[in-house]
């Protein structure tokens, strides 16, 4: 899960979780099974946007930590494909950080704030208290662990700053995003920086700067493995140019 959330390479854990799933279908482990399965459908749907023919196995659990656990890969799925209002209801239904899954439920409180943003970028308005508890949030583990933490602050900061129309400030944090997400070699979440620095330059009508953030984006997307996102930022490249 640590690999995963850290963005490492897709393929090669596309290929650990295969392996996996073959011992446990060897010694007849059925929860771990449930939860190799979640895993393999959304590194699936990452790199190729194809769901696995046996998701619906997933739902049968009523388990309460594995109810979260499916909770996190709804959450996860919706967010990369960019369907935010669905990532956003399932973020909804998420249990307190405190509760269970701890590491789980903050990644689901990150991605859900992140969904606000983009739903609102579109002209919709969605009420949420998301938004400000992503911040606190991750301001709160960001003291523990700026190594973790600090990209997202930086990319939450961001997006607040863009939605206010402070331009020079979304700016310095999208930039800052970039860099410690780098530093952090966490590639999808410098990616995610990249992009959505775009969506704000094209918001501004910088198409220029925007192709630039966008080709930084597909380098990155290229590195962690994801087809399906290198496939969606090369559409908003050609829109840029077009």
């Amino acid at each position: 899960k640590k690999s995963f959330l850290s963005g490492a390479n897709l393929s090669v854990l596309k290929k650990e979780c295969d392996y996996q799933m073959r011992l446990i279908e060897t010694y007849f482990q059925s929860t771990t099974k449930m939860y190799v399965l979640a895993l393999q459908e959304t590194i699936s749907m990452l790199i190729t946007r194809e769901v696995l023919s046996n998701s619906t196995l997933l739902d049968q659990s009523k388990e309460l930590e594995f109810s979260q656990a499916i909770i996190f890969h709804n959450v996860i799925q919706n967010f990369w494909l960019g369907r935010w209002e669905r990532c956003l209801y399932y973020a909804k239904r998420s249990s307190a950080p405190s509760d269970i899954g701890q590491l789980k439920s903050i990644m689901i409180i990150f991605y859900g704030g992140l969904s606000c943003f983009q739903i609102s970028r579109k002209g919709a308005s969605k009420k949420s208290k998301l938004p400000k508890q992503a911040i606190a949030l991750m301001k709160e583990k960001g003291e523990q662990s700026s190594w973790n933490y600090q990209s997202k602050i930086y990319l939450l900061e961001a997006e607040i700053s863009s939605s206010l129309h402070e331009n020079d400030r979304a700016i310095f944090f999208y930039n800052s995003a970039i860099l410690a997400a780098r530093s952090s070699k966490f590639i999808h979440e410098e990616g995610l920086a990249c992009e959505f620095s775009a969506l704000h330059c094209l918001k501004y009508g910088d198409k220029k700067e925007a192709s630039i953030l966008l080709e930084q984006a597909r380098d990155c997307y290229t590195t962690w493995g994801s087809q399906m996102k290198v496939a969606s930022v090369s559409r908003l490249l050609e829109e840029c140019s077009g």
